[in-house]
């Protein structure tokens, strides 16, 4: 479990499981592509916290959305961003498929500051 105490340590661990996650499952060139992309729409990573709506939609246009997604990359990146803080957090990940990355994102941020919710 990753010692979070603040809201502060909480973002700080999402924007490094957010990179850890693309990193694993796109590779870093891949990675650095989206955070170039990012940057250029004032979204560098350390923002993610404050605006996970927009991070949502921007992943969703760098790797396609509806019928031209690629196998549902954004959705199953958002839940494998999820589940892994959960994880470092020791929060239980009960959530239903397909997720809704900002609104479960607020919601996980508040159950870890709070102290509720813990295995």
């Amino acid at each position: 479990m990753e010692q979070v105490q603040t809201a502060s340590d909480f973002d700080n661990l999402l924007v490094k499981v957010v990179e850890e996650t693309l990193q694993y499952s796109l590779g870093e060139g891949n990675t650095n592509i989206i955070q170039r992309y990012l940057n250029e729409r004032n979204l560098p990573f350390t923002e993610i916290p404050n605006k996970p709506e927009q991070f949502s939609e921007e992943l969703r246009n760098i790797l396609g959305f509806g019928s031209r997604q690629i196998l549902c990359a954004a959705s199953i990146l958002e839940e494998t961003i999820l589940e892994t803080l959960c994880k470092k957090l020791d929060i239980p990940f009960n959530y239903k498929k397909p997720v809704n990355f900002p609104l479960l994102l607020k919601r996980i941020r508040g159950q870890y500051i709070s102290g509720e919710n813990r295995r």
